[in-house]
């Protein structure tokens, strides 16, 4: 089939899942695309790869994040304000993605909506498209270790910077989402040297999450009472001393395999662009000069 053909029918795909209001069939605008795209991301990773229905939400999270940062201009980044716009008035989440449950596409999202809340999930974008690059866009290519191994070293690099950050908190959807990212990197570094011998690609640190707040304070007696103290004045004050600790938000684990082998032809055009490679290609080497020098 023609390369033409195939992105004409790939589209085709993407505009079937828009359907807001009476308009359906045809999406409008680039949003209304990613909506309708994180559809056929997920009815194709459900039909290929049979991943459950918490791990789908978690991958089509993951890559809408992504997507919706990739955007140039007149950007919509808060992903709570994109699934009250265009996933809640898309009633294309309303259908079922099998016919033997109930689950619904909306459904699925809404198993690990709480990962819509992480402010920091836009830093995790630049490793998880080079786990993309290598396990996806490449993935039925000769795995060329010599070629590769600069974008692995980039990721570690990357890495690092996530694991010393302070959001990383034992037990926060955070750290969850690095330690899915350090499995997926560890897998992709077996895969090259199982196939293909390669020692080129560099070993991760490990994970070092911080203690949580609640963990890491003695909470005594005296704060959590009322106390009292007498001014020379003779006026009494009364101080309240309240410890709260810090809450992370909570979510099942993501997929071990964050990025499945999908067929290369099935969205690559739509989700990506045609010029992916390029530009991606551009970004590591722009990376690797910034660490050689």
């Amino acid at each position: 089939m023609a390369r033409g053909n195939i992105y004409q029918n790939i589209n085709k795909s993407i505009h079937r899942y828009c359907h807001y209001g009476n308009t359906s069939g045809k999406c409008n605008g680039y949003f209304q695309m990613a909506s309708s795209g994180v559809i056929h991301l997920l009815k194709t990773l459900r039909d290929k790869h049979h991943l459950e229905y918490d791990k789908l939400a978690e991958y089509a999270i993951l890559w809408l994040s992504y997507k919706l940062n990739a955007k140039l201009k007149d950007k919509l980044t808060d992903l709570n304000e994109f699934y009250a716009k265009y996933i809640v008035n898309n009633n294309s989440y309303n259908d079922k993605i099998n016919g033997d449950d109930n689950m619904t596409y909306k459904k699925i999202i809404d198993t690990n909506k709480d990962l819509l809340d992480i402010k920091e999930l836009s830093k995790f974008n630049f490793p998880f498209h080079i786990l993309f690059y290598l396990n996806y866009v490449y993935h039925d290519e000769r795995l060329f270790c010599d070629k590769y191994s600069g974008y692995a070293k980039t990721f570690v690099s990357k890495f690092e910077e996530l694991n010393k950050s302070s959001k990383n908190i034992e037990g926060s959807s955070y750290t969850k989402l690095l330690s899915t990212l350090s499995d997926d990197y560890k897998n992709l570094k077996k895969k090259y040297h199982d196939n293909n011998k390669c020692t080129n690609f560099p070993s991760l640190p490990e994970l070092t999450p911080q203690k949580s707040v609640a963990q890491n304070t003695v909470v005594t007696p005296a704060q959590i009472s009322v106390e009292k103290s007498v001014e020379i004045s003779g006026k009494v004050s009364v101080q309240h001393t309240a410890l709260i600790p810090e809450v992370t938000s909570s979510s099942s684990s993501i997929s071990t395999t964050l990025i499945p082998a999908l067929s290369i032809v099935s969205i690559i055009p739509v989700f990506l662009g045609i010029a992916y490679k390029t530009i991606f290609k551009k970004k590591i080497k722009k990376s690797k000069e910034e660490n050689e020098t």
